[in-house]
């Protein structure tokens, strides 16, 4: 069951472990946990995503000192802190392979300065995840960043699909336009949304993003 107070609390002391601790350098948060934490994301986010920046040995056996100071930490293919019997785990993503056009700054958070993926990257890399996979929380999340008018890192996304900003976009409609009628919307999301959130999610998300979307394309 998610405590969400309590996995709050987790992941900032980890982050704050990692980023007061030699390998700080080494790394760049990212992910949808950043956007939560410093960009209020308006929905709750479980786990902690990295970049790894230069190539370092044995950063895993670091990362798990760190985390070891919390629960018992499971291996698999990233790393996992379990951190009580009962709870929704905190899984530790390090990305290895990282875009020449990513773009990073520095952001305080609570007091400490972490370094992070800046926000239309973070962007483009959603947008591209949303046609990459099937997570319902992609659509979501771009809804959400189309709402606050991020700036969306073109080139990135030129660099991981081979497609222009406005041919992404249209791959996008059609990845949602193609969803059934009876699609479980809320799969992923239960847990993480409030009541009107999902009273949204379920009736009105799918067809909002794809009227913002064309939108866009209409007028960029």
């Amino acid at each position: 069951m998610l405590n969400k107070e309590k996995h709050r609390t987790l992941m900032y002391l980890i982050l704050k472990d990692i980023f007061l601790s030699p390998i700080w350098k080494y790394v760049a948060f990212k992910g949808w946990t950043c956007c939560y934490f410093l960009h209020w994301l308006d929905r709750f986010s479980i786990d902690l995503d990295f970049d790894l920046l230069t190539n370092l040995k044995n950063i895993e056996d670091e990362l798990i000192v760190i985390l070891k100071k919390y629960w018992k930490v499971l291996l698999w293919n990233n790393l996992i802190l379990s951190y009580w019997e009962n709870d929704v785990n905190i899984k530790i993503d390090l990305n290895k392979n990282i875009w020449k056009n990513n773009i990073y700054e520095f952001n305080d958070l609570f007091w400490i300065t972490v370094k992070t993926q800046e926000k239309s990257t973070i962007f483009a890399n959603k947008l591209v995840a949303l046609i990459e996979r099937q997570a319902n929380r992609d659509i979501y999340d771009v809804y959400f960043f189309f709402q606050k008018m991020f700036e969306i890192n073109e080139k990135l996304i030129i660099e991981r699909t081979w497609l222009t900003k406005k041919e992404l976009f249209q791959n996008i409609i059609n990845k949602l336009e193609k969803l059934p009628k009876n699609y479980k919307i809320l799969d992923g999301l239960w847990e993480i949304l409030d009541e009107e959130q999902k009273k949204f999610v379920k009736n009105k998300l799918v067809t909002e993003l794809i009227w913002i979307i064309k939108m866009k394309i209409a007028f960029e």
